[in-house]
């Protein structure tokens, strides 16, 4: 079994210098952010409904090196790959072994200061992804229509309701008219 676990910007965690190991924290759902207001003479609250918050993925990591200065040397490896050349956060996608054609954008959020024993340095890897959801790849269909009417089904294979970008390019000589796109949703309940 591969100990690739993560990859951070492209980079696997073994080619970044560390182990993932199996206590990390993956979250299935962020935090919600709930809107209510109290109202004085009311009993209970007031409900605007509720989004999902930030994502957090913590993983507690150990780089195993052979002494001190190789275990040095591999902090600040990984240091430079989680920050810019101004010193800041990088955005860097996230890939999840047992999500693999999903992504996540994150950044890193806490510190990063292992915990240092000669060779062994053990550390809590923090990631945050503001936009809380996973992007797969990007699927591009193209159909050339040649019969009037024509009917195009177009089905989302994520979780959350996502509009098709659609573009329509005439080759013929002949003006279009009369074109008419018809957006439906199955809904929910």
């Amino acid at each position: 079994m591969s100990n690739e676990m993560i990859w951070l910007g492209g980079k696997s965690n073994i080619e970044l210098g560390f182990l993932v190991r199996g206590t990390s924290r993956r979250p299935g759902l962020p935090d919600t952010v709930d809107r209510t207001l109290n109202i004085p003479g009311r009993n209970g609250q007031y409900n605007f409904g509720a989004d999902i918050g930030s994502r957090t993925f913590v993983y507690d990591c150990a780089m195993i090196t052979k002494d001190y200065m190789a275990l040095q040397q591999a902090v600040m490896s990984l240091a430079s790959h989680l920050v810019d050349s101004y010193g800041k956060p990088r955005k860097l996608e996230l890939r999840q072994r047992e999500r693999p054609n999903q992504a996540f954008i994150v950044q890193l959020t806490g510190g990063f200061d292992p915990e240092r024993i000669m060779g062994l340095g053990m550390f809590s890897l923090s990631l945050i992804a503001h936009d809380p959801f996973a992007y797969g790849l990007e699927q591009i269909e193209e159909t050339l229509i040649t019969t009037s009417p024509h009917q195009e089904q177009i089905v989302s294979k994520g979780n959350v309701r996502t509009a098709p970008l659609i573009v329509i390019t005439n080759q013929g000589a002949v003006p279009l008219s009369r074109l008419r796109i018809t957006n439906e949703f199955l809904l929910e309940g």
